[in-house]
């Protein structure tokens, strides 16, 4: 089975942030987690291939990739992960899980993504993941895709509504001045500009 290593140490990061912070983790909650990651990366410059792997929207609408799908699979089998006892379709991280982590942190190829991940992670110490996932289901791409049944493929250069995304992160380094290198900042100034908008669009 064919995966990418990269959604593999994504999985494990996050799901170690988000086993800290609430003890388990889901693979939905990890696809989100990601998802938002990405879209921190896009906002610093990087180039949506950069990423690795993509995202397409579920039944649901929220964001998806089979390549989480496929990791969380992988590190089930060898011992890094276990599912929660007494909660369907939640997860733990296990010490085999913890020392791969460990091991691929170390390595470029994986470390340039930890700003990414590390601000995406800590904006659910700032506000509920509740506020987080509505903003986020607001952002050009995903509220596009919302609008339409195909199963597309997420972020795509070609899209016109990821063209209006790029332009939301210039507002924005505009209106920062461009002056934090912490992510965290911008991620939930853009966060709550989202939920503003979604407000007025409810009235």
């Amino acid at each position: 089975m064919s995966m990418k290593s990269e959604a593999v140490f994504d999985m494990l990061y996050i799901g170690n942030k988000l086993q800290f912070k609430i003890e388990d983790f889901s693979l939905s909650e990890i696809n989100f987690f990601s998802y938002l990651s990405c879209l921190l990366s896009l906002y610093d410059g990087k180039m949506i291939d950069n990423w690795e792997y993509g995202f397409i929207k579920s039944s649901l609408g929220s964001p998806i990739s089979t390549d989480l799908d496929k990791a969380l699979n992988a590190l089930c089998s060898n011992g890094s992960l276990c599912k929660s006892e007494g909660v369907d379709g939640y997860y733990n991280l296990l010490p085999n899980g913890e020392k791969m982590l460990e091991l691929y942190s170390t390595l470029y190829k994986f470390s340039w993504r930890i700003p990414y991940l590390e601000a995406s992670c800590k904006s659910l110490s700032l506000m509920p993941f509740g506020i987080v996932k509505d903003a986020i289901s607001n952002e050009p791409v995903l509220k596009s895709a919302n609008n339409t049944v195909n199963r597309r493929s997420l972020l795509e250069e070609s899209n016109p509504a990821t063209k209006s995304l790029h332009n939301q992160f210039s507002l924005l380094k505009v209106a920062l001045e461009d002056k934090f290198s912490d992510l965290l900042i911008p991620a939930v100034v853009w966060i709550e500009s989202l939920n503003k908008e979604n407000s007025v669009v409810r009235i």
